[in-house]
């Protein structure tokens, strides 16, 4: 039996106002309770915002459940679906899991190959596609699959072969008129242990695997996080980060059902800031790169303001810094703070939330990955608290989160409620409760690797403070072994050296290496303003990463963060490459995380220039 120096247990599940024993239970008991009342979900068509009501979203849901099941989709089959997030996505979702089957999502930046691969393993019966250019990935595979019967494209007109979405919703109807209540009939037949879906990891070191996870897991994770965040129902949320990913299934789908909550779905990353501005929501989960890029950009737009906007930003932001320890300590602000505080929120702050259409926000969260100390304690000054989760797919998403009131930067709140959380001997975070998964679909030997006497090894590297919060260091096959035999953990460096202006990556190189080097990409979007500050002509990203000015002003940010390292962490030397990371050219995963193995293949002559050339 396994045994751990500190566990930490989170409170109790307690009684929360919507219970079922499975997603398609509760989500019946919503769409019953709300019907033609309220907004369930949202789109953007032809420049206006539509609609989807409760009972818009019950028939849709049986609609499609109908159509697959007169396709002879079963309980445990694989349905694959490959689209970018929209109404359909979710209608899929729920009808598959209705059914009893499992929905298996794939990326929409996935590459053919890789779309083919959790086609395969996944032996899936039928796949829904976006549209013909997401269909045009399968084109030299899908007619050669055994296990693929059917194929269905959601929005273009479709080719030879080919279902499409429409006639998947007449046949859909059908069902609905030869077998009235149709849908409330297979929601009853499911059990906590029936299928809520397969998602592939993003594969940020090796292949993607497949995370088996049953209605027991969705269930205990929303009534869970629910028991923590007791006064947050009917909000307004937007979608934008891919569904594919269980962060945002959570908070759009499982959350989004409980809470009653109307989801907007954004038009696409490109739109989104035009489209929070639109929406408003009063719930906004996001990825920390967002965090970040919103930081260096308001630090980018006051360095090129006049004097007294300057002073009066900087005055805010250290009163802000005041109230925030104050409200994050449980503490009563003193009178002449909450004065000054208010004034503040008043003429900058408010301001700024509003141009982020971020006004009307009374619920922040972050997840996927750590959230720097410096940006979460920076949003904290204007009043945004950010409540940081971590957890992974294989425990459904959240094992700990930070408490209402009590945000911490650098750090995430105990675990969740139910849920038990340690640390192994050599620091890795490891977790237990009904949320964690049931194993990687066809792959015992991983399966054997990661869950041990029901504990599941994160893979994360972290310790507990006094009061439970757990402060993430790094990922542990992330750890540079210098040359010298020092243990660096990178993921705190790179996330300082990220939040400077003009900076959009940074990775920290050094393992089996004499000193640590470093890999920077610019930010596009901030690059005319450094050009600016630095008093020189606009360049382009060529240009910029030859600039003598540019180059010595990095130098400035790796010296400011290496005065505050070991010598052995700090950075010797370092490049600024001319291209950005991006999922598409595959040094990032769909959630933004840097795969730290294509950096060093591609980028090979560069980094092993910086051990051989003194420039």
């Amino acid at each position: 039996m396994t045994k751990f120096a500190t566990i930490h247990k989170g409170p109790p599940l307690r009684d929360i106002p919507v219970t079922g024993k499975t997603l398609p239970e509760i989500f019946l008991k919503q769409s019953t309770k709300y019907g033609s009342n309220r907004a369930a979900l949202r789109y953007k068509k032809d420049a206006q915002w539509q609609e989807y009501t409760w009972d818009d979203y019950f028939d849709n849901v049986e609609k499609v459940a109908g159509g697959l099941a007169k396709l002879g989709i079963e309980p445990l089959d694989r349905v694959c679906l490959l689209s970018s997030n929209c109404p359909e996505w979710v209608f899929i979702s729920l009808a598959v899991q209705s059914l009893g089957a499992y929905l298996v999502p794939i990326y929409p930046s996935n590459t053919p190959e890789q779309v083919k691969y959790v086609v395969e393993h996944s032996e899936a019966r039928l796949i829904l596609v976006q549209d013909r250019q997401q269909l045009s990935k399968t084109d030299s595979w899908r007619h050669n699959l055994d296990t693929l019967k059917k194929t269905v494209l959601l929005f273009d007109e479709p080719p030879a072969g080919v279902m499409n979405y429409d006639e998947l919703i007449a046949l859909g109807t059908e069902k609905q008129n030869e077998s009235a209540g149709f849908l409330k009939d297979q929601i009853e037949k499911l059990t906590p242990d029936s299928p809520a879906g397969i998602i592939y990891t993003s594969g940020t070191t090796g292949p993607p695997k497949g995370v088996i996870l049953t209605q027991k897991n969705i269930v205990f994770e929303i009534s869970s996080l629910m028991t923590r965040y007791n006064t947050a129902y009917e909000e307004e949320t937007i979608s934008f980060l891919p569904l594919s990913h269980i962060a945002e299934q959570v908070v759009t789908i499982y959350v989004g059902i409980i809470l009653a909550n109307i989801v907007s779905f954004a038009q696409s990353l490109e739109t989104i800031r035009d489209d929070l501005v639109e929406v408003c929501p009063t719930l906004f989960f996001s990825v920390p790169r967002l965090y970040e890029k919103v930081y260096s950009g308001i630090l980018e737009t006051v360095s090129e303001s006049s004097f007294i906007k300057k002073s009066l930003f900087n005055w805010a932001v250290r009163v802000g810094e005041k109230a925030r320890i104050y409200r994050n300590g449980n503490m009563e602000m003193p009178f002449m703070l909450g004065t000054k505080w208010a004034l503040a929120s008043k003429l900058v702050f408010s301001k700024i939330r509003q141009k982020l259409g971020l006004d009307r926000t009374n619920f922040f969260a972050s997840g996927a990955a750590p959230l720097s100390a410096e940006v979460s304690r920076f949003f904290g000054t204007m009043g945004i608290d950010i409540l940081e989760v971590f957890g992974q797919t294989e425990c459904t998403g959240v094992c700990n989160s930070t408490l209402m009131g009590k945000t911490v930067p650098g750090a995430v709140g105990p675990a969740i409620p139910g849920c038990e959380v340690a640390i192994a001997e050599d620091g890795e975070i490891v977790t237990r409760g009904d949320n964690v998964f049931s194993g990687y679909w066809r792959d015992e030997n991983t399966t054997a690797e990661v869950l041990k006497d029901g504990w599941l090894y994160t893979g994360d590297i972290g310790y507990f403070d006094e009061d439970g919060y757990i402060h993430i260091t790094d990922r542990k096959k992330d750890i540079i072994i210098t040359a010298g035999g020092k243990n660096v953990t990178p993921q705190n460096i790179e996330t300082r050296l990220k939040s400077f202006p003009g900076v959009s990556q940074a990775v920290v190189i050094g393992d089996k290496r004499k000193h640590l080097t470093c890999l920077f990409t610019l930010d596009m979007d901030g690059l005319p303003k450094l050009c600016n500050q630095l008093g020189i002509a606009v360049l382009n990203a060529v240009g910029a990463v030859q600039n003598q000015s540019i180059i010595a002003r990095f130098q400035q940010y790796v010296d400011k963060v290496n005065a505050d390292l070991a010598s052995f962490e700090t950075i010797k030397y370092f490049r600024i490459l001319p291209n950005d990371f991006s999922v598409e050219t595959g040094e990032l995963t769909p959630t933004l995380k840097m795969k730290r193995q294509v950096i060093n293949q591609k980028y090979k002559d560069i980094i092993d220039s910086m051990y051989t050339d003194r420039n």
